[in-house]
C-alpha cells in the first residue's frame, strides 16, 4: 500500500509540474475600434466606417456611440456582420450628432473584426474624418461586465503616400523648380564631398558587419569618364547569437524535466518494490 502511494505522488508531481508550464498563459484583453474607409471627403462624398473588435470573449451585448461633426456629416445607414443570428438584435439610432449602436445576442457573439458599418455622407468638404467611437457597455456570455475593453477613440483613417524621392522627376526647361534633386555638372568637374582622385585605379572595400558578403568597388579613369566596378565576395557568416543564449528552447524543456522526473519516479517504486520482495 505504502509503494502503491509512491509510485502516484510521484506520477502527481509530474503531472502538476507540467501543468504548471502553462500556467504562463496570458489572456488578451478585448479591443474595441473604428476606422474609416477614406481620410478626406469633398461635399456629397460618402465615408463608411467600421466598428471593430478584437480578441472577443464571446459578448452577449454591446453599446457603442459614434459622435460626428453635424457640419460636415450626416447618418445614411448602417450595415451588421452576417455572423450574427436571427435571434440577435442590432439596432442604430442616430441623434443628429451621434449614432447610438446596441447589439443583444441571443447566445453568444465570439467573432473578430467588423461588427458594424456606419455610413455617413458629406455636407462640406473636410480634409479630416470627424468621428469618435466610444462604448457604452459590453457583458460576456454569462451576462457579466466586462470592464477591461480597450477602446481607441480616434477613428482612424488612410494616409496619403508621402514620396521617397526615388521617383521624382527632373524638368530640364526649369531644373530651378525642381526640390529635393542635385544636379552636377560634369564641365565643372567634382566638387567636396566627391572629389576622386582618377590617375589610378583604386578599390575600395566594403564590408557590413551584419552580413555574409563583401563588396569590393573599383574606380577607374578610361579617358571616357569614369567608370566604376562593384563585385560582390561571399563571406561566411559567423554563429547565430542563439548558439550560446539557448533562445527558442521555450518551455519545452520543462515539459521534458515533468516526463523524466514522472518516468524516474516511477522507476524507483519498481525497484524498491522489488527489493522488499527479494
Amino acid at each position: 500500500m505504502i509503494r502503491k502511494k509512491r509510485w502516484m505522488t510521484g506520477l502527481l508531481c509530474s503531472m502538476m509540474l507540467a501543468c504548471a508550464v502553462r500556467t504562463d498563459t496570458i489572456f488578451a484583453a478585448p479591443s474595441l475600434s473604428a476606422s474609416a474607409d477614406t481620410g478626406s471627403v469633398s461635399e456629397g462624398d460618402y465615408v463608411n466606417v467600421d466598428v471593430r473588435i478584437g480578441d472577443n470573449p464571446a459578448i452577449s451585448t454591446l453599446g457603442a456611440t459614434l459622435n460626428y461633426d453635424s457640419s460636415v456629416l450626416k447618418y445614411d445607414s448602417s450595415t451588421w456582420n452576417n455572423g450574427f443570428s436571427g435571434n440577435d438584435m442590432q439596432m442604430a439610432s442616430d441623434t443628429g450628432s451621434e449614432v447610438n449602436l446596441s447589439v443583444v445576442c441571443d447566445d453568444s457573439y465570439a467573432e473578430d473584426g467588423t461588427v458594424v458599418t456606419v455610413r455617413f455622407q458629406a455636407v462640406k468638404a473636410s480634409s479630416s474624418i470627424p468621428v469618435t467611437l466610444e462604448l457604452r457597455d459590453m457583458a460576456d456570455a454569462d451576462l457579466a461586465e466586462i470592464s477591461d475593453c480597450t477602446v481607441a477613440g480616434a477613428v482612424q483613417a488612410p494616409q496619403a503616400a508621402e514620396s521617397d524621392g526615388e521617383n521624382d522627376m527632373i524638368d530640364l526647361e526649369n531644373p530651378e523648380e525642381t526640390s529635393g534633386i542635385d544636379i552636377i555638372d560634369e564641365e565643372a568637374g567634382w566638387e567636396e564631398p566627391f572629389q576622386i582622385d582618377t590617375t589610378e585605379t583604386t578599390g575600395e572595400i566594403e564590408a557590413d558587419s551584419d552580413s555574409s558578403a563583401v563588396v569590393v568597388q573599383n574606380v577607374s579613369d578610361t579617358g571616357n569618364g569614369i567608370q566604376t566596378e562593384a563585385s560582390a565576395q561571399s563571406q561566411s557568416s559567423g554563429p547565430d547569437e542563439n548558439y550560446k543564449t539557448g533562445i527558442g528552447l521555450g518551455s519545452d524543456v520543462l515539459i521534458v524535466g515533468a516526463a523524466v522526473f514522472g518516468i524516474l519516479s516511477l522507476i524507483l517504486a519498481v525497484r524498491r518494490r522489488r527489493e522488499d520482495r527479494s
